[in-house]
């Protein structure tokens, strides 16, 4: 993902009244953040997860064991990257849960960027990253969430995606490659009502504000989440606006999905080889992956 302008404003959005998380008189099933702690350690102990490479295939393999078990059906969406006369096989895999209408659509990317250019050694700048938030955390209190969608059918179908080639070239037309392919080719019946992008969202000092572009594709989105949030008393959703981020949010949203962005961009150890677990916490994993199941469980036809 990059941020499309350093400029943070400050805007509220209204005084809205609080509503429960239980009040859609059901229970609503709790994220355990070690467990999805544990996820994001064993996703960076696999090594950096670049595309083409024995590490990114085990990472697939290893998401695979946690989803085939969960899901009503898993699938992987295979395609090739094309760019410098070099053919770059990638994946994104597709997790379904529950039955009937237009699903809600939960997404991640888990790749990692093959270049650490935030660093300013130039020794270090050519290394791949280790990803543990920027790739790692998304996935991670996903893969936490499919465990609960499992043991507790959710009240609409959900799928997981887990997207590609987000971090992979220089410049965003050779970024977002997954979230490209994926809703270029989503059948015209059938497709998302709409969709949650989690990206960065491990940050031990998170803070997650409105991201731009999401609110403009999908202001009640928006609203129905943060006030989730406060019901939970999740303070790390603010009500106020982040940088604009170019992310996957933007194809699927081009392509008809409404999609807002969690994301925490304020995080000094982007891009850097520094992006380790004790840069994240479980805490955090586990207040995201709340917010979403008590969003997920509120929902009805």
């Amino acid at each position: 993902m990059r941020c499309t302008s350093p400029i943070r404003w400050l805007f509220w959005l209204g005084a809205w009244g609080m509503v429960l998380p239980a009040a859609w008189g059901q229970w609503v099933p709790r994220a355990d953040g070690r467990q999805a702690m544990e996820h994001l350690e064993r996703q960076v102990a696999l090594g950096p997860r670049v595309p083409g490479t024995d590490s990114h295939r085990r990472a697939l393999d290893y998401f695979l064991s946690v989803l085939k078990p969960l899901a009503n059906e898993v699938s992987v969406q295979r395609f090739v990257h094309r760019s410098g006369g070099q053919e770059v096989p990638m994946a994104n895999l597709i997790a379904r849960f529950g039955d009937g209408g237009a699903p809600v659509l939960l997404c991640a990317h888990w790749d990692t960027r093959p270049r650490a250019d935030q660093e300013k050694d130039p020794q270090r700048a050519v290394r791949p990253i280790p990803g543990a938030n920027d790739g790692a955390s998304g996935v991670a209190v996903l893969l936490e969430v499919a465990r609960h969608l499992a043991q507790t059918p959710p009240p609409v179908p959900v799928w997981i995606v887990l997207f590609d080639g987000e971090d992979w070239g220089e410049t965003p037309a050779e970024m977002f490659l997954g979230s490209r392919h994926f809703a270029q080719t989503l059948p015209a019946e059938g497709r998302p009502r709409y969709g949650i992008l989690l990206d960065m969202v491990g940050d031990a000092d998170l803070r997650i504000p409105i991201e731009p572009h999401s609110y403009q594709a999908a202001p009640e989105l928006i609203e129905r989440i943060w006030r989730t949030a406060e019901a939970l008393g999740v303070r790390a959703f603010v009500r106020e606006f982040g940088p604009p981020v170019l992310d996957d949010h933007l194809p699927l949203i081009a392509a008809g999905v409404p999609t807002v962005n969690l994301i925490d961009f304020d995080y000094p150890y982007w891009h850097t080889l520094e992006d380790t677990p004790e840069r994240c916490s479980p805490e955090s994993l586990e207040a995201v992956g709340n917010v979403v199941l008590s969003f997920l469980y509120g929902l009805s036809e």
